[in-house]
């Protein structure tokens, strides 16, 4: 993975600080899990170029989009985000200026991956401006 943007602004960074809480105080157990003491973490956000696709994961997670002031317009999730990011680029609101950057945080249970994004959306409100799901306008 091409390595261009090594440290995630200061929303970026606040965002990341946000994930890493949330493995810590959520205390989420899966249901069905072999062990009910299962824990499922979340892995540090990553900066990426969301125009650039040999810089796009092809692992399970979440991925927010910003636009040129580094506000967090969209926040996507699935089992391979190069393919999500990838579904994205025919869209007229993927161009930049509007979409400028990316970041994203691998987490592969696809439950605890649903339930992060329902919540960032949630928590992001009308930020979230493209996100039509989980936003209360």
């Amino acid at each position: 993975m091409n390595q261009k943007y090594p440290e995630p602004n200061n929303k970026q960074s606040e965002l990341r600080d946000r994930l890493s809480g949330l493995d810590r105080s959520i205390d989420l157990v899966i249901e069905g899990s072999p062990s009910p003491n299962s824990r499922h973490s979340v892995g540090d956000l990553i900066g990426i170029d969301p125009h650039d696709q040999s810089d796009h994961p092809s692992v399970g997670g979440i991925y927010v989009l910003y636009d040129i002031s580094d506000r967090p317009l969209y926040v996507g999730q699935g089992s391979a985000i190069d393919k999500r990011v990838r579904s994205h680029n025919e869209k007229f609101w993927f161009k930049p200026p509007i979409v400028e950057s990316a970041s994203y945080v691998r987490i592969d249970d696809k439950t605890l991956r649903e339930r992060v994004e329902e919540v960032l959306i949630k928590f992001l409100k009308s930020n979230a401006i493209i996100n039509k799901r989980f936003v209360d306008r």
